[in-house]
């Protein structure tokens, strides 16, 4: 999966993240399997919430509040919820919940703060609050368990046998697995300062009367980034800071086989906060499920039936942020002279809804865009459309960036290369997926069909502004790729027990703010949904992600031992180990490795050169960076680089995150004569070198077939579109310029690599 590709991921911020942030197992279910629970009302802040709520730091990313710690413990045992396996069992924070129920705090108020304790490392305060639930007993029971204890200011912090931090102040016990936390919990308690002193935040936790709620400071988010996702996805927290001050959402578990948080996304008068825009919109029924194929892992709808009016409200948002320059300048770039500005395409169009979506379509996955029109609609009528019996054929898409300089970056990674129209809707994508989707093979079976008997059935038929979806158990190997080792890991391991993840948000303007339902489904279905038809033998899937390679790699060199070079999956730090893969040194890093690494020449002595995000590194085996490096490459990087030596040159081959394999200089310059490998399908593997007949060769395996090339990048397969070579097939010599293979038939047959014949064997 290519990085262009996955940046939109981070804008599913909004929802994977936040459950993110709730990520340790914190996404909770209560009451009885299948129940409806009430809609709660609203209470007033009583002096022990309030007394509670001065213990949670004033850097708090995000604050779970629950009525009773009972409340919390389900989640521990019932595999059935969304959430289940998100927990660390092992966790000391998670391990003395049970054993604070048993010795009486079950019915107790119980608070969980988010914050950045460390560098690139978040923690939870657990802040419980003793008072009518037997203290002493709970005081007593927790001194029992103690091992150690020391003096902070005025207070006794008690070191637990695993680890846990445990405090008590007045009727509140303390508890984090982090010092840092605890310790800041106790001087804020101490000097009369506390989140309640956050000027948004207190008028918000008033209107809520603060139970069993989620709040998420937005302000704050970059250090859940910062601690979840891993270096190349930091910069995207920004769009999830600029959403609102805070958000109050409600935990409302109503159903076995889902969780929702639901409530309002506060903001500032001055359209700082994208919220403010959203807020002001008129809202609608989308259409999308009827043309989004069952294969769409994300995809992003917005409702606009008056874009004059939200064009004008987003040019405040912009400007609030300082960016409306900035997307002026890019208006005058894409903007070609006596075209229509893309206000003025959308409303001739009559564009009501806008769809930006990542699916499977043909054998890759791939971002698509879908406008619709309502034909039904008096502006329809007005505008000749003509509605469900429409179709044209592909056509050159003349409109590139418009969607984007409207609609924002959710838009941007769509190659609108051509568009056709069907029924309602303009598609805009590839040439390859609008052809799939004129075709009528794209989406042959549609969302509304995937999602019909799941208990996500009804999402579509809900008003609002703006939704989001995410397929997050057939997808699962792309989405968790933002997250870090430990955090990918937990979520993982959450989806093993189910055959049906999926995450849904909805934005809906009300009288009293910007409304937001977050839904979370999990279920074991008895029959899955399907997202092709059985009978269509002629789609296949394909997965396009790339799996990490860690090494350890061997680093050959003629003139001495073979050594080793590895990257940590935990820490991300790189390391070079010798002959016997014995550790000599270890340095930090930010980011994960492409999958490479090996040993060039430079300055006569040998260097390691590997790939980290997209930048290209080389050091010596001492651990010194080589001088001007890193150096930063004009390419997205899924893997590489691969050292290859011609003719006493050394070269790097690269597969780049549009899927093209590039050969480069030592200084990550496109080498002369060298014509990038465009492959057709999907490909995660780096040519085979090859000699045939004397010559060179590169021997590329893509997902389905295989290709072969010279050494300059000319592909000599092109034409053999009748006989295609199976991916698995050997290649060997046979006389004549004939190489024997093995078609994707299981046939062999003889290929030509000067004239591209075909001979029969």
């Amino acid at each position: 999966m290519d990085k262009r590709k996955r940046k939109i991921i981070l804008l599913f911020a909004l929802s994977v993240l936040l459950l993110g942030a709730v990520l340790l197992a914190l996404l909770l279910r209560r009451g009885q399997e299948g129940e409806e629970e009430d809609q709660k009302e609203k209470k007033e802040l009583s002096p022990q919430t309030e007394e509670a709520y001065k213990a949670v730091p004033t850097d708090a990313v995000l604050i779970l509040d629950f009525e009773a710690l009972e409340h919390v413990l389900p989640i521990l045992e019932d595999t059935s919820t969304f959430g289940y396996g998100l927990i660390d069992p092992a966790s000391p924070l998670v391990r003395i919940q049970g054993s604070l129920k048993r010795a009486g705090a079950g019915n107790c108020h119980s608070l969980f703060s988010l914050h950045y304790s460390a560098i690139n490392e978040i923690s939870l305060l657990q802040i419980l609050d003793l008072s009518g639930c037997g203290s002493g007993e709970v005081s007593r029971y927790i001194d029992s368990l103690s091992t150690s204890s020391r003096n902070f200011n005025t207070f006794k912090i008690l070191k637990m046998p695993s680890g846990l931090n445990v405090a008590l102040a007045g009727n509140l016990l303390l508890a984090s697995s982090s010092s840092i936390c605890l310790e800041s919990s106790l001087r804020h308690i101490a000097g009369g300062t506390s989140i309640l002193d956050n000027q948004d935040f207190y008028p918000v936790l008033q209107s809520t009367g603060g139970s069993e709620c989620m709040y998420v400071n937005h302000k704050q988010i970059g250090k859940l980034f910062s601690g979840s996702v891993t270096y190349s996805f930091l910069k995207y927290s920004d769009f999830v800071m600029r959403m609102a001050t805070w958000s109050a959402l409600e935990i409302n578990p109503r159903q076995r086989n889902y969780i929702s948080f639901e409530g309002f996304l506060t903001h500032n008068s001055d359209f700082i906060n994208f919220s403010a825009v959203l807020g002001e919109m008129k809202t609608s029924v989308s259409q999308a499920q009827e043309v989004l194929p069952a294969s769409t892992m994300f995809a992003v709808s917005l409702n606009i039936p008056s874009l004059k009016s939200y064009v004008k409200d987003y040019q405040r948002y912009l400007d609030a942020n300082k960016k409306i320059s900035s997307r002026m300048a890019e208006l005058d770039r894409i903007q070609l002279p006596e075209a229509p500005s893309p206000m003025e395409w959308v409303s001739d169009e009559g564009f009501t809804e806008f769809v930006s979506a990542f699916c499977l379509v043909g054998n890759k996955y791939e971002w698509v865009s879908f406008l619709y029109h309502n034909s039904t609609s008096f502006l329809g009528k007005l505008t000749g459309i003509k509605g469900k019996g429409e179709r044209t054929e592909p056509a050159d898409f003349p409109f590139k960036g418009y969607l984007a300089n409207l609609f924002g970056e959710v838009f941007s990674h769509n190659p609108e290369e051509q568009f056709c129209k069907i029924g309602d809707w303009t598609i805009i994508g590839s040439a390859a997926a609008v052809g799939e989707f004129y075709k009528g093979r794209a989406n042959a079976v549609n969302l509304d069909k995937y999602l019909s008997h799941t208990p996500a059935s009804g999402f579509f038929g809900e008003k609002g502004v703006a939704k989001v979806i995410a397929n997050i158990k057939e997808g699962s190997d792309t989405l968790f790729t933002v997250l870090n080792k430990y955090y990918r890991k937990r979520f993982e391991s959450s989806i093993k027990k189910k055959n049906f993840e999926y995450a849904t948000v909805n934005v809906v303007p009300k009288k009293e703010g910007t409304y937001m339902a977050m839904d979370f489904y999990a279920a074991l279905l008895n029959t899955p949904p399907q997202m092709f038809d059985a009978e269509d033998e002629d789609v296949v899937f394909i997965d396009s992600t790339f799996k990490t390679f860690w090494g350890p790699f061997p680093l050959v060199d003629e003139n001495s031992d073979t050594t080793w070079f590895e990257q940590s999956k935990k820490y991300l730090s790189i390391s070079y180990m010798d002959k016997n893969k014995k550790g000599i040194w270890g340095i930090p890093m930010k980011d994960t490795i492409k999958n490479y690494a090996g040993l060039v020449t430079m300055g006569e002595k040998p260097q390691i050169v590997f790939i980290l995000g997209n930048k290209l590194y080389m050091m010596s085996r001492r651990g010194a960076h080589y001088t001007g490096y890193p150096r930063e490459l004009d390419c997205g990087v899924s893997i590489g680089p691969k050292v290859i030596k011609e003719n006493g040159e050394q070269h790097l081959l690269i597969i780049t995150d549009e899927n093209i394999i590039t050969k480069r200089n030592l200084d990550g310059s496109l080498c002369s004569g060298w014509t990038d490998i465009h492959a057709p399908e999907f490909t995660r593997e780096m040519p085979e070198e090859a000699v045939i007949f004397g010559k060179r060769y590169y021997i590329l395996r893509t997902v389905s077939k295989l290709r072969i090339y010279t050494p300059e990048g000319e592909e000599l397969t092109a034409k053999n579109i009748k006989r295609p070579i199976s991916r698995d097939s050997a290649v060997t010599e046979d006389k004549d310029g004939y190489v024997k293979v093995m078609g994707i038939d299981g046939k062999e047959f003889l290929f030509n690599l000067k004239t591209g014949r075909v001979k029969k064997l």
